[in-house]
C-alpha cells in the first residue's frame, strides 16, 4: 500500500479535490461572491473537477483571476454563473409575491414596485419605489442569495392608468397550475 503523503493527486482515489480547503478559505473570506462549489469526476477520468458557480458575472471573473493561483492544480478549477433551482426560484419568487400583496398591511415606508427572474441568471430581481439601502440589503439577506435589488427605483403604474382588468391578460404557466399576470405596456396619461 503506497503512503498517501507521498502519493500524487493522481495516483490517488478521485473522491475530493485536493484543493477544496484553499477554495473553501478564499469563499469564507469573499461571503459576497455567495460561491457554491460542488465535485464531479471529471469525463472520461478518474480526477475529481472543483466547480465553483458564483451568480454575479464580475464576482466570477475576479474569482477566476484569484482562486488559481492559490490552489495546487488550477487545471481541475471551473468556474461558471450560478443559477438557482426551478423550485428555489419559484419559492423566492413566491415570498416576495407575499410581501408586495402584504406591505401596505404591514405599512413598510418602501414599496417593492416590481419583481421577476433576471432572464440569464435567474436571480429574483426586485425593484422598489424609492432608494432605500438598508430595506434593499435586507431583501437581499433574507433572500439567501437568490435575490438583488436593483439601485434605481421604479413607480408603479396607478390601476386607474392600467384601465379595466381583464381575465385574458392572464394565462396559465405550462409548467405550473399557478396562474401568472402578463405585464402589458405601461399606458401614456393624457
Amino acid at each position: 500500500m503506497k503512503d498517501v503523503v507521498g502519493m500524487r493527486f493522481r495516483d490517488a482515489p478521485a473522491t475530493v479535490s485536493p484543493d477544496l480547503p484553499v477554495v473553501h478559505r478564499w469563499v469564507d473570506r469573499n461571503r459576497d461572491a455567495h460561491a457554491r462549489l460542488t465535485e464531479t469526476v471529471e469525463h472520461g477520468g478518474d480526477r475529481v473537477v472543483l466547480i465553483i458557480s458564483i451568480p454575479v458575472h464580475e464576482e466570477m471573473l475576479r474569482a477566476r483571476l484569484e482562486i488559481p493561483p492559490l490552489v495546487q492544480f488550477p487545471e481541475l478549477l471551473r468556474f461558471r454563473r450560478w443559477q438557482p433551482t426551478e423550485q428555489e426560484t419559484e419559492w423566492t419568487l413566491q415570498w416576495v409575491l407575499g410581501l408586495m400583496r402584504r406591505q401596505v398591511d404591514l405599512g413598510l415606508p418602501t414599496k417593492v414596485t416590481s419583481t421577476g427572474p433576471q432572464p440569464v441568471s435567474g436571480l429574483i430581481m426586485i425593484t422598489l419605489d424609492r432608494v432605500d439601502p438598508t430595506y434593499a440589503a435586507e431583501l437581499e439577506a433574507r433572500g439567501d442569495g437568490l435575490t438583488f435589488v436593483l439601485p434605481e427605483p421604479v413607480n408603479p403604474v396607478p390601476l386607474g392608468v392600467a384601465g379595466a382588468w381583464s381575465p385574458y391578460h392572464r394565462v396559465p404557466d405550462a409548467e405550473s397550475p399557478i396562474w401568472v399576470t402578463v405585464e402589458k405596456p405601461r399606458a401614456d396619461l393624457p
